[in-house]
């Protein structure tokens, strides 16, 4: 890991190896917490460290279900509900 000291109004670039649209992140301001700006490609998607680890966690646990466990879920549901019957 890389740490950088950065007052406010300070930025630094991150150059992707493939030669993308690089990304500046700039301390907005410093008070009781540090305020980070993130300028990136749109369509970059940018995450919380705590969201991202429970969106892979759910994508984990969604890529582990088989499609017979799911069926079998489907089942249970009342007949008005399911989709394609």
């Amino acid at each position: 890991m890389l740490v950088v000291s950065r007052k406010t109004d300070e930025s630094i670039i991150i150059e992707p190896e493939n030669g993308g649209t690089p990304i500046e992140i700039k301390i907005v301001s410093i008070d009781n917490q540090v305020k980070v700006g993130v300028d990136a490609p749109r369509g970059c998607k940018i995450w919380r460290k705590e969201l991202y680890k429970t969106v892979e966690a759910n994508r984990i646990a969604a890529e582990a279900s088989s499609p017979v466990s799911l069926k079998s879920l489907a089942k249970k549901l009342p007949a008005n509900t399911q989709e394609g019957s």
